[in-house]
């Protein structure tokens, strides 16, 4: 008995891509704008942090090497050393938090105006007071994103600042303050041996400035 095969199905058509509409082609091309726009205000904030914080990492780890050897401590310590090295608007000093090491918090500081906070996380503002110094020694930096929980520094808490040829002076916090930028009183002339620092907050919102004041704990030239 003989059988006979079915004819084979022919192979299914392909299917016909289904055209975008003009309303949900719109869509699409805005959405596109969208992503490209954000991107353009993303990316190049985003790399000028990174630079900063590259040029920020450097600075310290070359101020770490030359001021190895220099003591920590309260009052002015003395090294005869090079901490800072090259122009002080680049390196002028190193700040660290002893009150905080659970986050090891330190940076350099440059000497400048409030511009070179656009190159840089930390600045010492020039013209005024030099570590230990009588004076308001004022240094301003970014919070974000290496001093996150800098917000922790409270009144009696204690802030390093070590100068070009290693000297520490320790400044112990007698003041803090949130207030708008409009409301910062704390940046003028000083007749003690104060320390003021400022930063941003709410983190990554910065509507708001941190400022604490800072009394120099022993007396410059003291022993």
């Amino acid at each position: 008995m003989s059988s006979t095969r079915a004819p084979a199905a022919a192979p299914p058509l392909p299917r016909r891509g289904r055209r975008l509409g003009p309303f949900r082609l719109l869509g699409v091309l805005v959405g596109l704008g969208l992503v490209a726009g954000g991107l353009v205000l993303i990316v190049p904030p985003l790399w000028a942090l990174y630079q900063r914080n590259k040029v920020d990492d450097n600075a310290l780890s070359q101020w770490n090497k030359g001021g190895s050897q220099a003591l920590v401590g309260g009052g002015a310590t003395n090294y005869t050393g090079q901490c800072g090295s090259g122009d002080p608007s680049e390196n002028y000093a190193r700040v660290s938090f002893p009150s905080l090491p659970q986050y090891g918090y330190a940076g350099v500081a440059g000497d400048g105006s409030w511009d070179l906070l656009k190159q840089r996380s930390m600045v010492h503002y020039k013209g005024t007071a030099a570590p230990g110094q009588t004076g308001n020694d004022i240094i301003a930096f970014h919070r974000e994103p290496e001093y996150e929980h800098i917000d922790q520094l409270k009144v009696g808490d204690v802030v390093d600042v070590q100068d070009r040829s290693c000297k520490t002076y320790a400044y112990r916090i007698t003041g803090r303050w949130q207030l708008y930028p409009s409301n910062v009183t704390q940046l003028t002339t000083t007749t003690g041996s104060d320390l003021t620092l400022i930063t941003c907050t709410p983190f990554w919102v910065d509507s708001q400035r941190l400022v604490w004041r800072g009394a120099l704990i022993t007396a410059p030239g003291a022993q």
